[in-house]
């Protein structure tokens, strides 16, 4: 029995010898380099439309593990929006004409290291899932995620990422943003279809605060640094709706609150947002120095402040409570920020003159019915209903005219009585028919 299995062992040794060795140098001699050209190949040759103009770069791209891999100095470089130097930029403090500013650059995304796992276990299931770790931002984001069709959660988690070193979120919302980011985010799709998915989402950004002094909004005021405390955000997904639970700071310089929804689409940027977002300056920092009173006004006084001449839209948003309102609708990579003076859908969208719900039709110009517009005046001072109109009497035979009582219009009698069913008239030529007598001196000609 021995004998045997040694024999057996034999003859298994040099095929798992040989399987053991090509795995061990493909792995170490794998042309890593070839493939981080491809990847960037691959990238570019998908840019078109709107992603036209993004690049990718990769410093260096290796193996990790035995099933992922790892890449440092990873570069994406987003083209300037073209919108940045209008008025009618993305964010609701963006735009503005600075003659001093230079031109708008590229946005770029820097992460210093980045790895991806293809995990095992699940792929038993019949479920392809990616685990990934990057460091970016001073921090870390880590997770999983479904490829392809795969049922399964997206799990994502944020850890110390610092906002001020993400470009992208100053260019958005057209000024600079301070503070550190922590939280969590999970959305289970059913079916792989995120349009129907369900989920959480915790975010809290620690010590928050916008402005440094130097940024101009709207290319005209430099807004000093203000803080907003703790941002606390928190949501709740069902069936492909994200809504907004709780969204508020109440930081010594800035107080924030807000509400509304997203519904959950493919891809994630078509994503259809629906907020309503409203923040209010402090008195203490309104009276914080000279600069903050002449910007923003002294507390109590009614008359606009530079900070609202900056845009008729600013002073639009300006509510009675003292907040400024705002709306971000639309898609996530094209959202729009437009003034609202309510908390909310619900609150009012109150409707100004011609915005009616009920459909309307343009008037052709032509009346209804018949026109009183001559027998108007006469009609009022005589204090009765205004006559019918006479038909068109025929030339052949004018009757004599009657007096008629001019205390209200008689009704009209049809033109034609019914011929007897019993007793026929015969027929008559034409030539020899009398002249129809008139509607209304018929009842007035029978009794003679």
């Amino acid at each position: 029995m021995k004998a045997r299995f040694l024999r057996f062992a034999k003859l298994l040794a040099y095929p798992a010898l040989y399987c053991l060795c090509l795995g061990l140098f493909f792995y170490l001699a794998f042309p890593w380099d070839r493939l981080k050209d491809r990847l960037i190949a691959e990238f570019q040759a998908n840019q078109k439309g709107k992603n036209a103009g993004q690049r990718l770069e990769i410093d260096e791209l290796d193996s990790y593990w035995f099933t992922g891999v790892e890449a440092t100095g990873v570069r994406l470089y987003l083209p300037p929006d073209e919108s940045s130097s209008s008025s009618s930029a993305s964010g609701p403090f963006g735009g503005g004409t600075d003659k001093d500013k230079p031109a708008p650059k590229e946005t770029v995304i820097q992460l210093d290291e980045v790895e991806a796992r293809l995990q095992i276990l699940p792929l038993f299931l019949g479920r392809v899932r990616v685990k990934f770790w990057a460091k970016a931002f001073d921090g870390e984001v880590k997770g999983t995620v479904p490829v392809g069709g795969s049922s399964g959660p997206v799990e994502v988690e944020l850890e110390g990422v610092d906002l001020a070193k993400v470009d992208l979120i100053k260019d958005f919302l057209g000024v600079p943003v301070r503070g550190v980011a922590k939280g969590n985010f999970e959305l289970a799709a059913e079916g792989g279809k995120f349009s129907k998915a369900n989920g959480t989402l915790d975010l809290t950004i620690a010590e928050m605060s916008v402005g440094d002094g130097k940024s101009k909004l709207k290319g005209q005021i430099a807004l000093p640094e203000a803080k907003l405390g703790d941002l606390v955000i928190a949501a709740e997904a069902k069936e492909g709706v994200l809504k907004i639970t709780k969204l508020e700071a109440n930081g010594t310089d800035i107080e924030l609150a807000g509400d509304g929804k997203v519904n959950v689409r493919e891809p994630w940027n078509a994503s259809a947002a629906d907020l309503y977002v409203r923040f209010k300056f402090t008195d203490a920092y309104r009276n914080k120095s000279d600069l903050t009173k002449s910007l923003l006004g002294a507390p109590g006084s009614s008359a606009p402040s530079l900070f609202e001449l900056a845009d008729p839209k600013i002073k639009k948003s300006k509510r009675t409570d003292g907040f400024y309102g705002w709306h971000a609708h639309g898609a996530l990579s094209r959202m729009k920020f437009d003034p609202h003076s309510t908390d909310g859908p619900a609150a009012g969208r109150g409707r100004g003159k011609g915005d009616s719900p009920f459909p309307t039709k343009k008037s052709s110009g032509l009346p209804l019915g018949t026109s009183t517009a001559k027998d108007k005046g006469s009609d009022e001072e005589s204090g009765r209903a205004p006559a019918e109109p006479k038909p068109a009497e025929p030339k052949a035979a004018e009757p004599r005219p009657v007096d008629v009582p001019r205390e209200a219009p008689l009704p009209a009698e049809p033109t034609e009585k019914p011929a007897p069913v019993d007793a026929p008239a015969p027929a008559m030529p034409p030539e020899e028919l009398p002249p129809p007598p008139s509607p209304r001196l018929n009842r007035q000609a029978e009794p003679e």
